[in-house]
């Protein structure tokens, strides 16, 4: 299976744009609470982008949002290193009143 799901505040101000394509984006920051806490942070960030019509809503600093999507995974070579990269997608995004 190749999915998340995350409930969490958005932390900074969404950023919007295009693919090269012209298919509108918009990459949202979200804190989600640990399910264990440690002595550091309580919290941790992620970056979830969204695509199409769901990218065209206004969505603000400190919503509330359940998002579910997939997983999607690319590497790349540079200067002989070998690089990695996991993006989360959204498919729905719900706000939390």
């Amino acid at each position: 299976m190749n999915g998340f799901y995350l409930v969490g505040k958005i932390t900074s101000e969404p950023e919007k744009g295009e693919t090269i394509n012209g298919t509108k984006l918009c990459r949202l920051r979200i804190s989600v609470d640990k399910a264990v806490k440690d002595q550091g942070e309580n919290f941790e960030i992620f970056e979830v982008t969204l695509f199409r019509g769901l990218a065209e809503t206004d969505y603000e600093i400190g919503q509330s949002v359940a998002i579910g999507g997939k997983l999607t995974a690319s590497n790349y070579e540079k200067d002989g290193n070998q690089y990695y990269n996991v993006r989360l997608v959204g498919n729905n995004i719900s706000i939390i009143a």
